[in-house]
């Protein structure tokens, strides 16, 4: 059976947020959402709003983190349905982001549950979208 085809676009932003212990160890920031999955923080533009800006704001809406954004690490691209159940391309762009603090608070308003430091071996592992377990691998090449 054939898929309808997306024809609207949506587009969305978020970041690989890292930042380095003490001991120089890299940690990065995961976030449990809504749907039950471990992922990096992303959400939608808004009108007129940048990738860039969107991926920050995003960030600190979620986990009330604030960093200093990175460079581009990938952008990726899958189906969703909208809300009347019309196929529609989501269109997502990931930036570095380095934490300007430790402290993490996963804002239940945005449907988060979670927003926890791992490192990189666990990340990987928790991650439960393999575009994005796909994305953190390209930032952790860019990190070393």
């Amino acid at each position: 059976m054939n898929q309808p085809t997306p024809t609207k676009v949506k587009r969305a932003a978020g970041c690989v947020v890292y930042r380095h212990d003490t001991a120089g160890a890299l940690w990065l920031l995961l976030i449990h959402d809504r749907y039950g999955a471990w992922t990096l923080p992303k959400g939608h533009l808004k009108l007129g709003e940048s990738d860039a800006d969107a991926a920050a704001r995003e960030v600190w809406e979620e986990t009330g983190v604030r960093g200093q954004l990175g460079a581009l690490v990938a952008e990726i691209e899958y189906s969703v349905l909208s809300k009347r159940g019309q196929p529609r391309l989501k269109q997502v762009a990931f930036f570095l982001m380095r934490a300007a603090a430790a402290e993490a608070t996963p804002s239940a308003d945005e449907g988060i549950t979670a927003a926890e430091w791992h490192a990189p071996a666990d990340a990987l592992a928790l991650i439960g979208y393999s575009q994005v377990r796909e994305v953190l691998r390209r930032a952790l090449a860019l990190l070393v």
